[in-house]
């Protein structure tokens, strides 16, 4: 039997219109309500999402509910509940499920690494031993938890060498300005060794990150109007 789909959504909200912008990519069929213009719809969503109008709730069928899913939540839920139409999504579409967005964690990571110059540069003596590890893991570890599984081993790695790329490309300015003066740990000469030890770290982290599966489900999010 082929069930439906159906996307509750608010103009907006970022998040539905994530979530709207994948599953249009992947082609899978949706039928989209606007609770803002279907009073009916708003109420079925408070009924779902204990008296919130929490965007984007997904309805699988009649009975199968999601509020604020992931992609790949919803796409395992119509491999499940709806197998019909899991036969009209591209597989195109399912690698970039699988895959995540390229860029998730790209902004976070870019973000800690102009915190990171702007420390060092203010305060050129002190080692900031833990910000090269959170620049070169943070773009795989957005990446992984934008997908909401785990990662294949190709498109982990590859992002991890990004994170690691950018904060080498942070580590070369820093040493150029003389930034790096501060004082190293575990028995390195000095304070670009170990920022160069601490990117690899950071690396190994992203990848072993995003390639382990882990059990746990995915914290809510969501827009929500009361």
């Amino acid at each position: 039997m082929t069930r439906s789909v159906t996307v509750y959504w608010r103009p907006g909200c970022p998040y539905s219109s994530r979530l709207l912008n994948d599953l249009d990519r992947i082609g899978l069929p949706i039928r989209k309500i606007d609770i803002r213009q279907d009073p009916v719809g708003a109420a079925h969503v408070r009924s779902l999402a204990v008296g919130n109008e929490t965007v984007p709730t997904v309805v699988i069928g009649d009975e199968h509910a999601m509020v604020n899913p992931r992609p790949a939540e919803v796409v395992e839920a119509v491999r499940a509940q709806a197998p019909g139409l899991f036969d009209e999504i591209s597989s195109a579409g399912l690698a970039r499920i699988a895959n995540g967005s390229w860029q998730a964690g790209l902004g976070f990571s870019a973000f800690m690494a102009v915190i990171w110059l702007a420390l060092a540069m203010f305060n050129p003596t002190t080692t900031y031993h833990f910000a090269p590890v959170i620049v070169a893991a943070a773009w795989p570890a957005g990446r992984r938890l934008h997908a909401a599984r785990a990662l294949p081993d190709r498109p982990a790695v590859t992002t991890a060498l990004g994170g690691g790329l950018l904060a080498l490309a942070a580590t070369a300015l820093l040493s150029t300005l003389d930034a790096l003066a501060g004082p190293a740990l575990f028995g390195l000469p000095d304070g670009l060794s170990e920022t160069l030890a601490a990117v690899a770290l950071g690396v190994c982290i992203g990848v072993t990150f995003a390639v382990v599966r882990r059990g746990g489900k995915p914290a809510q999010r969501g827009h929500e109007k009361p």
